[in-house]
């Protein structure tokens, strides 16, 4: 009988041994342990621009993904985290002026923007009002970095012919921490 019973113990044993299979590990969190979120607030600076399509913003007939390679329209670009959880954050970049039948690409420098954040885990989410409508953009969290994508954004480019048009692009705006 003491055989039966050991025997069944063993059996047991191995059984619940083998069926724990070892679960994928999710990516997110495991991103979050090799690159810890700490304190969000601070002064972040525009590193990168890229687009899916590649732009010559410049004329030198030579076509690129990063628009910051492109144009100094958006230099200086800032976004300011305040520990009271507003934010503000400049707003210069390129865009398409007419005058007559004339097209030019031109850059923008428009109006501080202002408003409230909040983080959520590794995601940060600045919330303001342009021109009556409320908007809120959406950051991912990655050491130093706040990265934002957005899937087919517009672009200002060049068509066929090389004349100045807005195309459909999928954007990743990157701003590091000071």
């Amino acid at each position: 009988m003491k055989k039966i019973i050991l025997s069944i113990g063993l059996l047991s044993i191995a059984f619940i041994i083998n069926s724990c299979d070892s679960e994928p590990v999710d990516s997110e969190l495991l991103d979050l342990v090799n690159n810890p979120v700490e304190g969000v607030e601070g002064n972040y600076i525009m590193t990168s621009f890229h687009s899916s399509e590649a732009v010559d913003i410049n004329g030198d007939n030579t076509s690129s993904n990063e628009l910051m390679d492109e144009t100094n329209c958006f230099t200086g670009n800032y976004l300011i985290i305040n520990s009271d959880n507003t934010f503000q954050a400049s707003s210069k970049g390129v865009d398409i002026e007419i005058v007559g039948s004339t097209e030019t690409i031109t850059c923008y420098t428009d109006p501080i923007i202002t408003g409230t954040w909040q983080q959520i885990d590794n995601k940060l989410y600045v919330t303001y009002i342009d021109e009556g409508d409320e908007y809120t953009d959406v950051f991912t969290i990655n050491g130093n970095k706040l990265t934002q994508t957005e899937p087919n954004g517009s672009v200002v480019g060049t068509d066929s012919n090389g004349n100045p048009a807005y195309l459909t692009a999928n954007l990743t705006i990157v701003y590091t921490k000071n």
